[in-house]
């Protein structure tokens, strides 16, 4: 029988660096170590006198055993013990080092061989990293299955602009980090950001997947100066007193109805050619005019002008354009009506860089869409015209879109302004939060206008390869701690923090405490800005 000796902790050769390279790293711990994907290590390199910091992502069993199989021979308990030559190999991604002037630098030298590496670092190792944080507070720092208490992951409000990213499946957590992130954004005030929610639980909360009760944004008071709410459910209205969600006719153009309505070619060409003309103008013409007979020379009405546009087109596509004008106006009465809009008011919101929340509970998916569109192309209108006569930037502006492979998937030429918005928006000021359960399905080239990540638990393999070649910083690596990721928890890749930082995001309840302890007016007080 071969007797080994048994497992010592404090072995020097366990928790030493015995590998490999720049970008990997390679270490043993004994085999009964309580260790896991996401680990946070320091790694203290006395030779150098620097300090570097990895990421635990992979483990597996290993041994000094010359015999391959030494583990499945008959007998082997009769010759081997879990002593010594048998531990777990641990592999490691580097996050950078500290170099002698405390300052933090990307991982481009290697750690001294036999460097001791420490498990667990404290807040105070982290020090560095909250001086990297923003204003836009939305977890703890992760590591394995814990957090480093004293160490908030919070985003940096001047890269909103250029568009952020939230992935996960459903249940892993995207409401929950959508609330925290707007209450986040509600008490710094460092921007504006327009959500539209078409299941009326952001403002005044619903009911979890488990059927408990949940807060919504109106109980954040110590924050309410920065939250407005337009809404369609009069209940809401007269209990919290919210705004009245009104868009009228001279709000659209004709490409709105693309959102709509599914249309032939010539049916575009039509919408194409009537862009620039008022909405109140082209319901309007629609309304009086029949196309069975239409001939531009015959027409008597108080709109040449439009029918000189459509002297070329036939009457069959305007046909079904008349009929869908007037589904526009009368499915949609709602919140859409001739005269009187909410779009200044919520313009106004915006430039005070609150957070806009558009609540049409009981709408379907694409009168969501419509006045979503019809916002968002009059945020960009704006904007784009901002530097016409003055000097100062535009409003910075964060617009989110659940359920984004709906409107920004490749191809798509009826959701144009949105995939505007993606392109061009951050030379303007104006930022998309993309929210999505299927990041494949997103138009790569919007991916790569993305500059920060929220990647939560996404199972299937196509959407974590997706994420991993658009993303900014290298998440490749972290792909078996992607599928690992628990509900809540997040990888965060963003410009301004110096790797991807893992992240148990905030319970929105557990925060919404924290952000009360100065309580301010309760909930709804404050918040009417007097249209109706």
């Amino acid at each position: 029988m071969t007797h080994l000796h048994p497992i010592d902790n404090a072995d020097p050769a366990k928790f030493r660096l015995i590998g490999e390279k720049v970008l990997s790293y390679r270490f043993i711990v004994p085999h009964d170590s309580r260790i896991f994907v996401g680990d946070l290590l320091k790694i203290r390199d006395e030779t150098k006198g620097l300090t570097f910091f990895a990421k635990v992502t992979e483990i597996c069993h290993d041994c000094n055993f010359a015999d391959p199989k030494w583990d499945t021979r008959p007998h082997t308990a009769h010759f081997y013990e879990l002593g010594e030559d048998v531990f777990l190999g641990v592999e490691a991604v580097p996050l950078g080092y500290l170099d002698g002037d405390g300052r933090f630098r990307k991982p481009n030298t290697l750690p001294s061989k036999f460097s001791e590496v420490v498990a667990n670092p404290t807040a105070d190792d982290f020090a560095f990293l909250k001086e990297e944080m923003g204003e836009i507070e939305v977890g703890l720092l992760k590591t394995g299955q814990g957090v480093v208490e004293g160490v908030p992951v919070a985003l940096h409000a001047e890269v909103m602009a250029q568009h952020m990213g939230v992935f996960a499946t459903t249940g892993m957590g995207k409401s929950n980090f959508m609330k925290v992130f707007s209450a986040s954004c509600m008490k710094a005030k460092q921007f504006g950001m327009l959500i539209v929610d078409p299941h009326g639980e952001y403002a005044t909360g619903g009911r979890s997947s488990t059927g408990d009760a949940t807060k919504g944004l109106i109980h954040v008071t110590a924050a309410l100066d920065g939250l407005s709410v337009f809404t369609i459910d009069a209940e809401k209205m007269k209990t919290y007193h919210l705004n009245r969600l009104w868009l009228e006719y001279d709000d659209i153009r004709a490409s709105d109805l693309n959102i709509l309505f599914d249309h032939s070619e010539p049916q575009h060409d039509a919408l194409e050619i009537l862009e620039d003309e008022k909405g109140s103008d082209l319901i309007a013409f629609f309304r009086e005019t029949e196309f069975a007979d239409f001939d531009k020379k015959e027409y008597v009405g108080d709109f040449g002008w439009i029918a000189d546009k459509l002297r070329t087109s036939h009457p069959g596509p305007l046909n079904v354009l008349k009929r869908h004008f007037d589904i526009l106006t009368r499915v949609n009465g709602r919140f859409f009506r001739e005269r009187g809009s909410s779009i200044p008011e919520i313009m106004r919101a915006l430039d005070e860089n609150r957070v806009v929340l558009i609540d049409i509970p009981g709408m379907g998916e694409r009168s969501e869409l419509f006045v979503l569109s019809v916002i968002t192309r009059q945020i960009m209108e704006r904007h784009r015209e901002w530097g016409v006569g003055r000097d100062e930037k535009p409003p910075q502006v964060l617009i989110a879109i659940e359920e984004a492979q709906r409107v920004l998937g490749a191809g798509g030429r009826r959701t144009q302004v949105f995939r505007e918005a993606a392109m061009e928006g951050r030379k303007f000021g104006v930022g998309l939060c993309v929210v999505t359960q299927q990041p494949k399905n997103i138009d790569p080239r919007v991916l790569a206008q993305l500059n920060t990540f929220v990647v939560m638990g996404l199972g299937d393999r196509g959407d974590r390869d997706t994420i991993a070649s658009s993303a900014k910083q290298d998440l490749s690596k972290m792909d078996t701690e992607i599928q690992t990721l628990d509900a809540g928890e997040a990888v965060i890749s963003t410009l301004k923090i110096p790797f991807p930082v893992s992240t148990r995001i905030h319970l929105f309840d557990d925060y919404l405490k924290e952000c009360n302890k100065s309580v301010r007016p309760s909930p709804g007080e404050g918040l009417k800005r007097g249209f109706s």
